[in-house]
């Protein structure tokens, strides 16, 4: 069977190497591959993320939470417990609201569940009448891009309007989310004078009353017909003047009380909530975020383009910053993959010039790139996006690119230096090196792939490291089985010649150097590495004791001692 098996390898391994344009083909496709992948995959700061998980929130305003756990929860919980993929379900009541929070297993698709829930939730029909309609709402995935910070010498109201026209124009310029941080809501603060309530027989329920009348959104019926929908009437925004002409009711004599005749009425903001500072002044920050399908780096551009618009508009004294852009770490971490690329790719070059043939040094070194295109490629494919994670698994992988390459054309080279033909060096090298390159291959991904059994956030975050380190496997055993022979074969000369000065002079002294001080003084290193009894170089109760010839024993309870030593 082995026999067989090696037969295989060499017909597939033959068809690349004498045919004239197989492994050219399989070049020009894996490159054109990886363009495509490159123009299709979006560069974002963490994978996307699809948290398994559904929420159901109530409000019935004025309800206690006792009453919110009875007359809701209790009447939507059996509904929706048991609906198919729901792994567990926990729920919450607080004073006029509450939550159900429905977590799902890995495998469910969220799209048919947050279905299912919105029909079984409007299947419930013994809700309260004046209580609000469930809503069901899943949390959407937003990938951080910067931050912005606005201050100056403007009262708050001032700031929070300049603000909004910030955000306004960066979502219509085609930003997907900005979110305010010390942007305090409004709040009016009304101080009634007991002693006039009492002179005038009222309350402060009346008062209350009075306002939520005038202030509040209201119901106002339903459209039917092709189209059905419900209206509510929106209350026009109030201000202190116009709270203070709210007519509370008529005295004997027809004159009209008005709230700000039994009131103080203060426009400001809630003192619960955080105020921000930046550079003295009050500041509100805006997080700008991106929807899953969205490129942070071109997110990222957008939003200073539309910056350094609004500026020439917007006072000279309103300060705009920038800060935390996530955008820049991935431009840096691009930066850093590139030019770690590219000093791999010289370094090859370079190593392989001086101890090969420089044919042989260049297709070796064009693995690099070829590979990591058909791994992008492959990315795209499988759902990956170019972020900080499969950055740092393409960082982590590009000394395994080259070398595999450098083993097949070593003995390639090693083979035509005895006597082989061409095509025979390069059949020879790539099949003799097939059976450790693709073991130490398929070691490697059994490393990394039990990654990829972690669930929940952290699996779908750390997923990315293995999926991209089993795709430049792929792709360097690829170009370096079916690719690489082909180039070699036809890149080393006809006809052998004799080798330089250069060549001679380097082969003289590197000859030189092994026999004289590599081996004398690197063996009895080795030796005592190996095979002393204190040393932590050992696997379970083997010795491995190596000979200069070549040969290495393995002995099981080995004797270091006179029979072990160095010849």
């Amino acid at each position: 069977m082995s026999t067989s098996r090696d037969q295989r390898t060499r017909s597939i391994l033959e068809l690349f190497v004498r045919h004239r344009n197989a492994a050219n083909l399989l070049m020009i496709l894996m490159i054109l591959f990886g363009a495509w992948g490159i123009s299709k995959l979006n560069r974002q700061f963490f994978p996307s993320l699809e948290v398994k998980q559904i929420q159901v929130n109530m409000v019935w305003s004025g309800a206690s939470a006792d009453d919110i756990r009875k007359n809701m929860l209790q009447a939507i919980e059996p509904t929706v417990r048991f609906l198919d993929g729901v792994r567990s379900m926990s729920s919450q009541a607080r004073e006029g609201s509450g939550t159900i929070s429905l977590e799902f297993e890995r495998d469910t698709d969220m799209r048919q569940a947050e279905a299912q829930v919105e029909a079984a939730v409007a299947g419930v029909t013994n809700l309260p009448i004046d209580a609000e309609t469930p809503e069901v709402n899943s949390p959407k995935f937003f990938d951080p891009i910067a931050d912005i910070g606005i201050s100056g010498p403007f009262p708050e109201a001032t700031l929070r309007f300049y603000a909004r026209e910030i955000r306004d124009g960066l979502l219509d310029a085609g930003v997907d989310r900005v979110t305010f941080t010390g942007y305090r809501d409004r709040e009016i603060n009304i101080v009634v004078d007991e002693q006039k309530l009492r002179q005038l027989d009222l309350t402060t329920a009346e008062i209350a009353q009075a306002i939520s009348q005038n202030t509040a959104d209201r119901p106002s019926g339903s459209v039917e017909g092709d189209l059905q929908a419900q209206i509510r009437a929106l209350a026009a925004e109030i201000g202190v003047n116009e709270l203070a002409q709210l007519e509370l009711k008529t005295t004997s004599q027809g004159d009209k009380l008005l709230l700000g005749d039994v009131a103080q009425i203060e426009d400001g903001f809630n003192s619960d909530q955080s105020v921000g500072f930046m550079g003295g002044d009050q500041a509100i920050r805006m997080s700008v975020s991106r929807s899953a399908t969205a490129d942070t780096v071109e997110s990222f551009e957008t939003m200073n383009t539309y910056l350094e618009e609004v500026r020439e508009i917007l006072p000279a004294s309103l300060k705009i910053e920038v800060f935390n852009a996530a955008a820049s770490l991935v431009e840096d971490r691009l930066a850093l993959l590139i030019k770690n690329g590219v000093t791999g790719l010289a370094l090859v070059l370079i190593v392989l010039f001086i101890f090969l043939d420089f044919r042989i040094a260049f297709w070796v070194a064009l693995g690099i790139p070829i590979s990591l295109l058909m791994t992008l490629g492959v990315m795209y494919l499988t759902g990956q996006t170019i972020n900080m994670i499969s950055m740092f698994a393409l960082l982590l992988t590009l000394g395994i690119i080259v070398d595999d390459a450098i083993v097949v054309g070593e003995h390639t080279a090693t083979r035509y230096a005895m006597g082989d033909d061409r095509a025979d060096a390069a059949i020879a090298g790539a099949g003799r090196m097939a059976a450790p390159v693709i073991a130490a291959s398929l070691t490697t991904m059994a490393a990394f792939g039990p990654i990829l059994l972690v669930g929940d956030v952290v699996g779908q975050i750390l997923s990315a490291l293995p999926m991209v380190v089993i795709a430049v496997l792929i792709a360097s055993l690829i170009e370096c089985f079916l690719v690489l022979p082909g180039h070699l074969a036809h890149a080393l000369p006809k006809k052998r010649k004799a080798p330089g000065m250069f060549r001679r002079n380097f082969d003289r002294g590197f000859d030189f150097f092994q026999r004289q001080h590599f081996r004398r003084n690197f063996t009895p290193v080795l030796s005592l590495a190996l095979c002393h009894h204190g040393n932590s170089h050992r696997i379970g109760h083997s010795r491995w004791c190596f000979n200069p010839g070549g040969q290495a024993r393995l002995r099981i309870f080995p004797i270091c001692g006179r029979r072990n030593r160095f010849a």
